[in-house]
């Protein structure tokens, strides 16, 4: 039986060879190391829009993070990750032993709807091509990665509801000016992107709410 590792990349295989415009340039991502992925309640999976990669350069993201927290953007997933999987101790707690939130990050899974390099800011209506050009290989990923929370960072409710249009008039309110949904026994959260301009403790707590919330249970 094949792993879930060795599924995904047998995925991007076809994905790649399958998207003329992601040939040479696919960057792969998914679950960053599955051994310690399989031993960890809840299983975690975020979803962003696009590698910040302006070169276009191919890469992979299990191997970009395998050693080191490299930037602002993974700090975050990685003190989210940290919380969600020990319980949201204090956020001044995290960093006393940046081991900790480096192993936290390795727990999780991570993907992108567009598979090419993007500039900082990902341009609205790239992205809603690259979605529905993308949505039945994304939801096989999804499939795979077979998560019990899911942590959106789309920024945008209609890249939201492209992706998972069964459920765009379901969403509920959680009570913190965040949507909410429960959908094939998958609890998903539709978050901040990690790059967001908001204080790094303020999001941690923000999902912790969430995450403790009677509604979100």
């Amino acid at each position: 039986m094949q792993s879930r590792t060795e599924q995904l990349n047998q995925l991007f295989d076809e994905w790649e060879n399958t998207i003329p415009e992601y040939k040479g340039k696919f960057v792969k991502d998914g679950i960053l190391n599955e051994q310690l992925y399989e031993t960890v309640s809840p299983k975690i999976l975020f979803i962003t829009k696009e590698p910040n990669n302006p070169e276009q350069k191919s890469g992979d993201f299990r191997t970009w993070w395998k050693d080191r927290i490299v930037d602002s953007f993974t700090y975050r997933l990685a003190e989210w990750s940290y919380g969600l999987l020990n319980n949201f101790p204090e956020y001044d707690e995290i960093w006393k032993e940046i081991q900790r939130s480096h192993n936290a990050i390795q727990q999780v899974a991570f993907m992108n709807i567009k598979k090419i390099g993007g500039g900082a800011n990902a341009e609205y209506t790239n992205m809603m091509e690259h979605v529905k050009m993308n949505f039945d290989f994304l939801n096989r990923q999804i499939e795979i990665i077979s998560p019990d929370i899911i942590i959106l960072g789309t920024t945008w409710d209609e890249l939201r509801n492209e992706l998972f249009p069964n459920i765009k008039n379901n969403w509920v309110k959680s009570g913190y000016d965040v949507d909410i949904i429960k959908h094939n026994n998958i609890k998903m959260i539709d978050f901040y992107h990690p790059s967001a301009r908001t204080a790094p403790a303020a999001s941690y707590s923000l999902l912790q709410n969430i995450i403790l919330s009677d509604k979100f249970k």
